[in-house]
């Protein structure tokens, strides 16, 4: 087959399948190769899989530049007009949604339904023998051939479930009725009528967790498989499906997506996703050791998935500006102060050593790895947020409005001084392995509480979120014991805050506070700052609010597009949208 017809075989694929056309598309009459013809060619068939890898994520601040934290009280952006800053002040509609991930999701789906219809179907072979019958084979050598198809065919169904569960982040929600509706469910790619109805939400996740099942009995652990070639890591592996499992679990019993039509009841729901965790922690071991110099940025702190890319943008976009930065991301006060103690007491505890005239000293390690405060020195030089300070507004027309620059993620290896401008390769982790032990411990502690194990589980809620502060090397447990000792809803805000944390500027918090159907108050917390003067002798500190957030009840839940409501006689809304 000629190269030309490959590329416009990838394209129609890939683009013209998403159309609303009434018949299948077909290649173009000069070429006249069959569909089963095109999909015995191996390039062809990885190439249609590796189009659907780029529609992930490829960075965190995928958002018009922006980190999804900036929508929450995490984060601010210093953006002048910017998208997340615009839906956080009110301005989020069904029309303009930075969070819209309906088409490229869909068309992703498609395109995965394509190749398992021509390209591999699971009923050709059997991964248990790996004794090749499919009717196309790619390898002379039929071990390889059945481990390569295997393995694409658990790439296929891992990511027709990712891109269905980013539809249901975004878009699922309660009806005027009070009915959780997820999405449609697309199980083809053969032509379908645009007013397909919502199928419940219970009923995507089901979807989503058979095609994990299969993902996870075709897919290896790790890249050291012959069916893989060397440059495949950030691809699905068998840790991946673990990961997403949990997460799905996860989110469906969380309380704003319980649905009490899928046939579970909650508890179910919950036992389901500590299983799952359960299986996602044997999966993963033991977490990996902390690094006091830890780089979010490297391929470090065990990610589960990752993408990654060769360039110095986050950094243009993040650094602080005395360092040729524009630093878009602002860290909260609400942030800072949401960091324990080293000991692990909060900071409004009397037991917790906290200094309000140095309130930099002895916190969680995490937090020296997160974020850049007053003082804090950055690439060999000391960055200056206090009123008047070389990293403020006196200086720059850029600059942080909360008195904290972003150092998660950021490669402080980078230069970005004009004339010797560097790069390095940076990993964003789609999931990272304590999110096991996370979820793990939300959902055992909804079950059976801080201090009883699971059934078919093997440890606590205290024990696996103990793990989490261990690995952060917070060796002292008595505020953990302590707030064990008073039941699951104060454990329940401990897990809340560790998560919160743990996984700051990893597009998480926005979706817990709403899973966890917080109050409309908590979610409109105003974000804050802090107002630092210097002194002749210390600094004065006062806590100031910097943005409000103008979020409405029915922003619970994302909207489905305005076109597909427009078009489609059977698609509802989500209430209030």
């Amino acid at each position: 087959m000629k190269l030309n017809n490959k590329i416009r075989l990838v394209l129609l694929l890939g683009t013209a399948l998403f159309s609303s056309c009434s018949k299948y598309l077909e290649p173009d009459a000069d070429n006249q190769l069959s569909p089963e013809q095109v999909w015995k060619d191996p390039d062809f068939a990885e190439g249609v899989l590796n189009y659907v890898y780029n529609k992930f994520p490829k960075s965190y601040d995928y958002l018009g530049d922006d980190i999804l934290d900036c929508a929450t009280d995490n984060a601010v952006s210093s953006q002048v007009g910017s998208e997340v800053r615009n839906m956080s002040l009110g301005g989020w509609n069904a029309d303009l949604n930075p969070i819209n991930t309906w088409n490229d999701s869909y068309q992703a789906i498609r395109n995965i339904n394509e190749f398992l219809e021509y390209g591999l179907n699971e009923k050709y072979f059997d991964s248990t023998q790996y004794t090749n019958t499919i009717e196309f084979t790619y390898f002379d050598d039929l071990e390889t051939d059945s481990l390569y198809q295997c393995r694409m065919y658990g790439e296929a169904s891992f990511l027709r479930a990712f891109f269905n569960f980013q539809l249901l982040k975004n878009h699922a929600g309660k009806d005027e009725n009070g009915a959780v509706l997820g999405v449609p469910i697309i199980d083809t790619s053969r032509p379908y009528s645009v007013h397909l109805p919502r199928n419940t939400y219970a009923e995507c996740v089901d979807y989503i967790l058979n095609d994990l099942d299969s993902a996870k009995k075709y897919l290896t652990s790790d890249y050291d498989s012959p069916s893989f070639a060397i440059n495949n890591v950030g691809k699905a592996n068998l840790n991946s499906a673990f990961a997403l499992a949990s997460k799905v679990a996860l989110y469906a019993a969380s309380p704003a997506f319980y649905d009490r039509t899928g046939g579970n009841t909650q508890s179910e729901n919950w036992l389901r996703t500590a299983i799952l965790s359960q299986e996602f922690i044997d999966k993963v071991g033991s977490l990996p050791a902390w690094d006091p110099d830890m780089f979010w940025w490297q391929n470090k702190g065990k990610p589960i998935l990752t993408t990654s890319s060769s360039t110095n943008d986050f950094e243009k976009k993040n650094y602080p500006p005395s360092l040729n930065g524009k630093g878009f991301t602002n860290p909260t006060q609400n942030l800072v102060d949401a960091f324990p103690m080293e000991n692990g007491y909060p900071i409004t505890s009397e037991l917790s050593n906290y200094d309000a005239e140095n309130p930099y000293e002895g916190r969680d390690p995490r937090f020296y790895t997160m974020i850049i405060y007053n003082n804090a020195v950055f690439r060999g030089d000391s960055i200056e947020t206090f009123v008047g300070g070389k990293d403020t507004e006196e200086n720059y027309s850029y600059y942080t409005k909360t008195g904290y620059y972003l150092k998660k993620f950021v490669n402080p290896n980078i230069s970005l001084t004009p004339g010797s401008e560097s790069t390095d390769r940076h990993y964003y982790a789609l999931f990272r392995e304590v999110e096991a032990y996370l979820n793990y411990a939300e959902a055992a502690n909804e079950l059976v509480g801080p201090n009883a194990v699971p059934p078919n589980c093997k440890i606590t809620a205290f024990e696996a979120l103990k793990k989490v502060r261990e690995r952060a090397t917070l060796s002292d447990h008595a505020y953990l014991t302590e707030v064990a000792s008073q039941g699951r809803d104060a454990f329940r805000e401990l897990i809340h805050n560790e998560r919160r944390i743990e996984l700051a500027f990893e597009s998480h918090r926005f979706y817990d506070l709403r899973r966890w159907e917080y109050n409309l108050d908590v979610i409109n917390t105003a974000a804050q700052g802090i107002e630092i003067t210097k002194g002749e002798t210390k600094y004065s500190y006062q806590v100031i609010d910097v943005e409000e957030r103008l979020y409405m009840d029915y922003m619970m839940y994302g909207p489905i597009p305005y076109d597909e409501i427009m078009k489609s006689n059977n698609i509802v809304q989500n209430k209030g949208w």
